[in-house]
């Protein structure tokens, strides 16, 4: 059996070969140095990557946060490459409809459509914690284990990717 980074390089390669763009939903937390080296092993990987959160913390009227930040700065991402700012809001609701309207620009998905995510990788304990809010895509709910705000994608947007890694 294939070890999951490979498995996730393996993809971002056939998306590569295809001519189409890969993309990816990561949260921040599982960003490790460790994780960041071998993504960047594939060749091309990220020349074409799209690379969104899955979840991020809301800190509230500020853009992502710095350490989040710094850990894709080490991916050398041009810019419009990395989707990143959903807390650019006061409000974590607002923060999570800029989200969506993102994620329908990007996917040019319609009213109903729901993005698909050639990979998910999320941070331990992240699929617990998701409200089953199926007529959205990203969601702003509560984190007990946190204690903090954050900014989620649905479980419809999850469930949808080709694969998801941890959770």
């Amino acid at each position: 059996m294939m070890p999951a980074m490979q498995v996730v390089q393996a993809l971002a390669a056939q998306a590569v070969a295809g001519g189409r763009r890969y993309r990816i939903a990561v949260s921040p937390s599982v960003l490790t140095p460790e994780l960041l080296a071998t993504l960047s092993r594939g060749e091309g990987f990220w020349g074409e990557a799209q690379l969104f959160l899955a979840d991020t913390l809301f800190e509230g009227c500020c853009a992502t946060p710095a350490s989040t930040r710094a850990r894709f700065a080490a991916l050398g991402l041009r810019p419009g490459q990395l989707h990143a700012d959903v807390a650019d809001h006061c409000d974590p609701v607002r923060a999570a409809a800029a989200y969506e309207q993102q994620l329908r620009a990007v996917f040019a998905l319609g009213p109903q459509g729901v993005p698909r995510f050639d990979a998910v990788v999320l941070r331990p304990g992240a699929l617990a914690e998701l409200p089953d809010d199926s007529a959205r895509l990203a969601v702003a709910t509560w984190s007990a284990a946190r204690r903090r705000r954050y900014v989620t994608l649905t479980p419809a947007v999850i469930q949808n990717a080709v694969l998801i890694l941890g959770g």
